[in-house]
């Protein structure tokens, strides 16, 4: 094996070196690709339901199809079928064969399915399949290529943005570069390999969330060590812990109110857009702001701050401040400064767990955007044990987090791989054609 991996090495750095290319109406090819349109490529099909014999519609799964994540169960998607009752006019799409939705193809509404044999979807997707000339994961990969995307919106005829549309004909006379079938293949199986790589630090992310969403219901209710319960308003949890409202351990101020700017003023000015769904703070990405220094020491961010966002959609939400830059936060958002005799990352924890969320869901006001208010976060109960084991409790929660992270941090770096070389593979800057895969 270790033979014929050197011998690929070798043959890989001669093809790449020696690659002639030539020059087409689409660009520079290599010299043993062809410039075809789509309609050589591919073949549309289009079968319904009610062409089916012998078929229960309500055992065919339906479709959606989104940009990032493919064709996935409707259910998934929405939490239920939002499909109408009689499907007999809904398409029946197969394993590798390729679905687009015609107002949103240039956002990469373009998939093959991939994850079960057969499914329905909505009679307003085209479906194709392949021709002999080519290899349907290939293609799939390719039509989903930023050149592709963008040769969808230039034909996408119509005024309204979402009612833009790219006809049949129009698609199919797209060009795109086709190499021999055996290549299309080993290019197919590069990418496939690294997308299921990227698919299996999906898993483990989602295993280590799903161990620390349980672990954080046990250690809130049951505490680290397992000691004997009590009943309370907010559950059970345990016999030496007390439940506190958070205004008796920390103070609640309001955000500054100012315009943002991307010049550079020294202070960084902290939005609710500016925080990710995970609580994290991209501070590059951050905008400045023009602050006086009296507000900037009212306002300033510091180590172990704890902020809520406030209103609109991500009500609730919160991060915990770490090392930052000079910046203060922003007037949609709440900032919490804990007392020296508790320990600030458990109060953090808190904020995710059922506990708290139950009473932001409870709490929200109609006049504010189905927001809350400082003074309505300061009556939130928390149970809170003793400090060490506040600590404890802490502790756990961060090792799993920061598991979490470095696991997403490898996801970034296959998706990054993933990037380079579909842009390699599918221009020719590296070929396979000799490379036994």
């Amino acid at each position: 094996m270790a033979e014929q991996s050197q011998k690929n090495i070798e043959i890989f750095k001669r093809e790449n070196k020696e690659n002639n290319l030539k020059q087409t109406e689409i660009g520079s090819i290599p010299e043993d690709w062809e410039v075809v349109r789509l309609g050589e490529v591919l073949k549309e099909v289009d079968i319904r339901v009610k062409n089916l014999k012998n078929v229960n519609p309500e055992n065919l799964t339906v479709l959606s199809l989104t940009k990032n994540y493919g064709l996935i169960p409707q259910t998934k998607r929405f939490k239920k079928r939002i499909a109408v009752k009689d499907v007999a006019n809904y398409k029946i799409v197969r394993k590798l064969q390729i679905v687009h939705n015609p107002y949103v193809i240039w956002e990469g509404a373009i998939h093959a399915l991939r994850t079960m044999e057969i499914g329905i979807v909505s009679p307003v997707y085209c479906v194709w399949e392949c021709k002999n000339n080519s290899d349907p994961s290939f293609i799939d990969r390719l039509l989903r290529t930023p050149k592709l995307l963008n040769e969808y919106l230039a034909r996408a005829s119509g005024v309204v943005n979402r009612r833009r549309s790219v006809s049949k004909d129009d698609f199919l006379n797209i060009k795109i570069p086709l190499p021999p079938l055996p290549e299309q293949r080993k290019i197919a199986r590069v990418l496939d390999k690294i997308q299921q790589a990227i698919e299996l630090q999906d898993r483990i992310i989602e295993q280590a969330k799903n161990l620390k969403k349980s672990l954080m219901q046990k250690l809130f209710t049951e505490g680290f060590y397992g000691e004997e319960q009590k009943e309370t308003e907010i559950g059970l949890i345990p016999k030496s812990w007390e439940v506190v409202r958070l205004g008796e351990i920390g103070i609640f101020e309001y955000g500054y109110t100012e315009t943002a700017l991307e010049e550079d003023t020294g202070i960084k000015f902290l939005r609710i857009t500016d925080i990710k769904d995970n609580g994290l703070i991209l501070w590059n990405e951050v905008p400045y702001c023009k602050i006086s220094e009296t507000k900037f020491k009212k306002y300033q961010l510091k180590n172990g701050d704890i902020l809520f966002a406030r209103i609109g959609a991500t009500t609730g939400k919160t991060c915990f401040i770490e090392s930052p830059p000079k910046s203060v936060f922003a007037s949609y958002l709440i900032t919490l400064k804990i007392k020296t005799d508790v320990y600030k990352k458990f109060v953090y924890y808190y904020t995710q767990t059922p506990i708290y969320w139950s009473q932001v869901e409870a709490n929200k006001e109609g006049k504010l955007k189905k927001g809350i208010s400082a003074t309505l976060l300061r009556t939130f109960k928390i149970p809170l044990p003793p400090l060490e084991e506040q600590k404890q409790i802490a502790h756990i929660l961060s090792v799993l987090d920061k598991k979490i992270e470095v696991e997403q941090k490898r996801k970034q770096v296959l998706k990054e791989l993933f990037k380079t070389m579909l842009h390699k593979l599918m221009s020719g800057k590296i070929r396979l054609k000799e490379v036994e895969i």
